[in-house]
């Protein structure tokens, strides 16, 4: 199966800077949320300093993670419902 985003529709570069990308950022982790996201479309590519591997990295930037999963949210609404959305996540972020 090939990836999709709801967000993008390349993979091949960085969702936030337009650099290419190096990584796919699961917007929605944990414990089975992580397949979710594969299966939803709530990926995003990234650059791996934007992932992972500096502070303001996605992983370490609360606001930067909420941010991407209110947009996330916001996107998987317009065609579905908020109900719908909390029940797949778990949780409102909007």
């Amino acid at each position: 199966m090939k990836r999709k985003s709801i967000l993008t529709d390349d993979l091949s570069v960085s969702y936030l800077s337009g650099r290419p990308a190096e990584c796919i950022h699961h917007i929605f982790g944990g414990t089975g949320r992580r397949k979710i996201s594969e299966r939803e479309g709530f990926i995003i590519p990234l650059t791996n300093t934007e992932h992972n591997m500096s502070n303001e990295g996605v992983h370490f930037n609360h606001e930067l993670d909420l941010w991407l999963k209110r947009t996330c949210q916001e996107k998987y609404e317009e065609t579905h419902t908020r109900e719908e959305f909390i029940r797949l996540v778990g949780r409102n972020y909007l």
